[in-house]
């Protein structure tokens, strides 16, 4: 009887040492929903799309594998292409990428990278209008199939193109429940509030806020009232500011765009060869620790033949442990060649100049320093059209 358990053993540790488990991964690919008809242009809510955070603050980058500095690029790259998608889809206005909520815009879109590896992409993504009611919040996962990275099979599409019209489909299925009358109101409050931020001592009283942050009208300017309509040619100035931010965040993301989906690809594949690496070592250790133990058991059966094979065992299992612990090794080759693929992608990202009609204006520091500088250049410029001065601190 023991004899059979130790030749169970054998066989076990064996099979274990030489098995390989193969993953297969299917691709599918949702389209962008489109209106069945075309939106009147009053009814049409503008989009900002807020700098994601990057998600690096709750994990340890060094155990779960993140870049800090590959984060903060995404946090940026993939608001980018979510924009991309909205605007593309003609189911909003005006849809642009604004840090820190620097212009007012009827709804809002933030969210949090919570896993991006290059096979791996996990968002969650939280979206609100401007009265301050929260449409959703929810998490999005996709995984990137084979052929994703491939050009003959991909065009050069997004990897995760998936996931951006997914968060399109979801904020338009939102939309379509509101009536006329509610997409009014958000579109009144964004304006007054944009108004309220340029001229407090006229507008401070035209919104309540009540206790569960959400914001009402209490009343609306005149028709025809002259200081509404100069704020409202202040707000298409505005527009054409942020306008030509995207101009420079297009370029930024051109940059980006070819070396990192390089990364993402070189990420992938290293990733593949890394889990394909740990699982064979893991298999090899446990293959060869049964070995050993069978071969320890097997000194103990009054047989010779018994000894012999637990004598092989325990030399066939420490030859598999050794080599478990070598592909251990391999597994760390890889990670540094992660690493270094990484730290080539910073050196991509460079500052730009931006030509206005009367300066160049030299933008520097992060994303959201540059859109800092432009806030603050167009209230500098309407400043001196009004006469008013500028507070210190914007």
């Amino acid at each position: 009887m023991r004899t059979n358990q130790i030749a169970v053993v054998v066989a076990l540790c064996f099979a274990l040492a030489g098995c390989n488990t193969t993953t297969v991964k299917t691709s599918s690919y949702e389209q962008v929903t489109l209106e069945a008809q075309a939106t009147p242009e009053e009814l049409l809510l503008d989009v900002g799309v807020g700098i994601f955070n990057p998600g690096t603050d709750a994990i340890s980058a060094e155990e779960e594998g993140v870049f800090p500095e590959i984060r903060a690029a995404e946090a940026r790259f993939v608001p980018y292409q979510l924009m991309e998608t909205l605007q593309h889809s003609g189911n909003w206005g005006v849809v642009r990428v604004i840090p820190d909520r620097l212009s007012e815009m009827d709804v809002w879109v933030d969210g949090e990278i919570l896993k991006s590896d290059g096979e791996n992409l996990w968002l969650r993504v939280s979206v609100e209008d401007a009265t301050g009611k929260r449409w959703f919040s929810k998490k999005y996962t996709e995984v990137a199939g084979k052929y994703s990275y491939d050009d003959r099979t991909s065009n050069n599409r997004e990897p995760f193109q998936k996931i951006y019209n997914q968060i399109a489909n979801d904020m338009l299925a939102y939309r379509s429940l509101l009536s006329a009358g509610e997409i009014r109101t958000i579109r009144t409050v964004a304006e007054l509030k944009f108004a309220r931020d340029f001229s407090p001592e006229l507008f401070h009283d035209y919104l309540a806020l009540d206790n569960k942050g959400r914001y009402t009208v209490k009343r609306l300017p005149a028709t025809g009232d002259p200081a509404m309509q100069q704020l409202r040619q202040i707000r298409e100035r505005d527009y054409i500011f942020v306008d030509t931010l995207q101009q420079y965040y297009a370029s930024f993301v051109n940059q980006m765009e070819a070396p990192y989906r390089e990364w993402r690809e070189a990420f992938y594949l290293e990733s593949q060869a890394l889990r394909e690496v740990k699982s064979e070592a893991n298999t090899r250790l446990i293959g060869g620790a049964l070995a050993v133990l069978a071969g320890i058991l097997a000194q103990g059966v009054d047989s010779r033949t018994a000894r012999t094979a637990g004598w092989v065992g325990i030399g066939a299992g420490a030859t598999a442990i050794q080599s478990g612990l070598q592909k251990r090794e391999e597994a760390k080759i890889h990670v540094e060649a992660l690493e270094e693929i990484s730290a080539s992608l910073d050196s991509e990202i460079q500052p730009h100049s931006i030509e206005l009609e009367d300066r160049t204006v030299t933008l520097s520091g992060t994303v959201d320093e540059q859109y800092g500088q432009w806030r603050r250049i167009l209230k500098e410029l309407h400043a001196t059209e009004t006469g008013t001065a500028v507070d210190a601190g914007q």
